[in-house]
């Protein structure tokens, strides 16, 4: 009287095993057919694959922590060098690993200028350091600044300045060296990239000329 539940004991464990093994091998497949549709579309507009940069590898440790590069394309948009990079990182709890992946674009400047990062508020940034505070209460709530210099800092973030990245608040963005890079989460797809160098080039070209002037390293 007790075979059939104990049988059905016995297959539980294959089943789910089973099942497991399913959903791995669909979602290898969906993400090789992902990657080849994503190949398709580079290829369409006309970016090549390249080495992964060491320094924008940097940037991103930096961001988000120790990590490696993956697939990295070069390019132009509007008359600029444009860069995207893939990144993937682990993080632990010490019982469990997580892989993570994230993605850099990165558009030239006609300088380089000194470090400025501009990232959403929330809770944890909080108590990561001292916040540029702007005379733009809305922002300030939105938004925090890191720079060394208020001064240069207070300079490219003028009210037009802020008023473009209040209306493109997903964007989060610094400038490193003679670069504009933005970041998020995932593997980078084309449009979203195509729509992140158009927010970013609002940007640079809110640049005020006396910063590229009086901050500008040629």
């Amino acid at each position: 009287m007790y075979a059939a539940p104990l049988l059905l004991i016995l297959l539980l464990p294959a089943a789910l095993i089973s099942g497991l093994t399913m959903l791995v091998v669909y979602a290898a497949r969906r993400r090789r057919n992902e990657l080849m549709q994503r190949a398709m579309q580079v290829q369409s507009v006309g970016w090549k694959p390249v080495p992964p940069n060491p320094w924008l590898t940097e940037i991103a440790a930096n961001l988000f922590r120790e990590g490696n590069p993956g697939e990295t394309y070069a390019g132009e948009y509007n008359g600029r060098g444009m860069c995207v990079l893939d990144y993937t990182y682990v993080t632990s709890n010490g019982k469990t690993t997580q892989t993570h992946h994230a993605n850099l674009v990165a558009l030239t400047l006609p300088t380089a200028l000194p470090p400025i990062t501009v990232t959403r508020e929330n809770g944890l940034r909080m108590f990561r350091g001292r916040d540029l505070e702007l005379e733009n209460q809305q922002f300030n709530e939105r938004f925090r600044v890191e720079c060394l210099d208020d001064r240069y800092g207070s300079a490219v973030m003028h009210p037009r300045m802020m008023e473009c990245v209040l209306a493109n608040p997903g964007l989060e963005w610094q400038i490193a060296g003679n670069a504009f890079i933005s970041w998020s989460n995932g593997s980078f797809a084309v449009p979203d990239v195509f729509a992140r160098l158009q927010a970013m080039t609002q940007l640079i070209d809110l640049l005020p000329p006396f910063v590229i002037e009086d901050y500008g390293v040629r």
